[in-house]
């Protein structure tokens, strides 16, 4: 980390760059161990030039709003890049939106509607950003981030800029072939003309349901496993009497029991933990495995 040295003291950068520094606090389910060096870019230009100037066998890690994320507590090595607001650029010409990475779901379905166009309402049922929800094409409600992607600017490894046409990415459920040391800076999006009152119904009712279903009020990293083909996590996890069940600080929410929850002094221990007992209790009442939605990263402590 000598070179991150030198780039801090010389002022080389616009960004933020700390070294071991608890990501504790700024994760949604508030654990998990400290980043061996952080940084946040300032822009698009300063996070090129840090690319180009690190070790390219350099290990790197890329996050928005660390929401559907498991630090363990023994931390992360290597480099980590958190992607701040100010990568939020917003522009819209016709039905299609151009979006920076850094720009939360919610706030591009808001833009959306101020602008009457629809297809972007599920993206307020969404935590975390833009850059996240392409990566792990994020959805909810039926319908997914690639229904409306068209073109990624990409920053490579080497710090160069490319764009991707959607045609170039393969989406799954719940991922893509986008690589971990792809950083996604900006987005384009189409939509379609639709009267805001439509959409304004359209996104209440998602609201609705969220705010009926889920722990919205509470530390938790999302939903934590990816749903079986025609089935739901959830109700595999509340027939295998799971509901409410503990470890340590962490518990399975009994208001939605495909969410962890942080009932206070949970460690990523605890919440790892939970889940692979999860796993291994619906696969031996059901014979499904279970698969995480969440990223687990980082060393065991």
């Amino acid at each position: 980390m000598s070179e991150l040295i030198y780039l801090k003291k010389n002022n080389d950068l616009k960004g933020r760059i700390f070294f071991n520094k608890s990501l504790a606090n700024i994760t949604w389910l508030k654990v998990g161990g400290r980043a061996e060096c952080l940084f946040i870019p300032k822009d698009i230009e300063d996070l090129s030039y840090f690319l180009k100037y690190i070790n390219i066998e350099t290990q790197i890690n890329v996050f928005g709003r660390l929401s559907n994320v498991l630090i363990r507590d023994g931390g992360i090595s290597g480099i980590t890049i958190l992607i701040p607001t100010s990568f939020s650029k917003l522009e819209i010409i016709n039905n299609k939106i151009i979006a920076g990475s850094g720009l939360l779901d919610k706030n591009l379905s808001y833009f959306a509607c101020d602008n009457n166009v629809s297809g972007f309402e599920f993206l307020s049922g969404i935590p975390g950003n833009i850059g996240g929800a392409i990566a792990m094409n994020a959805g909810c409600y039926g319908s997914e981030t690639k229904d409306i992607v068209d073109e990624i600017l990409i920053l490579e490894r080497n710090g160069d800029l490319k764009t991707y046409n959607k045609s170039d990415i393969n989406f799954f459920y719940r991922n893509s072939s986008i690589k971990k040391n792809q950083i996604i800076v900006e987005a384009t999006f189409s939509g379609k003309q639709e009267d805001k009152s439509v959409i304004k119904d359209k996104m209440l009712n998602i609201k609705n349901k969220r705010d009926n279903s889920q722990p919205l009020k509470l530390a938790t990293g999302g939903s934590t496993f990816k749903n079986p083909q025609g089935l739901k996590a959830w109700d595999l996890i509340r027939t295998s009497g799971l509901s409410g069940y503990k470890i340590g600080g962490a518990m399975i929410s009994p208001k939605h029991n495909n969410f962890l929850i942080n009932i206070g002094g949970a460690s990523a221990k605890d919440f790892e933990e939970l889940g692979e007992f999860v796993i291994y209790k619906v696969e031996k009442a059901f014979g499904i495995k279970l698969e995480w939605e969440i990223r687990l990263l980082g060393d065991k402590s």
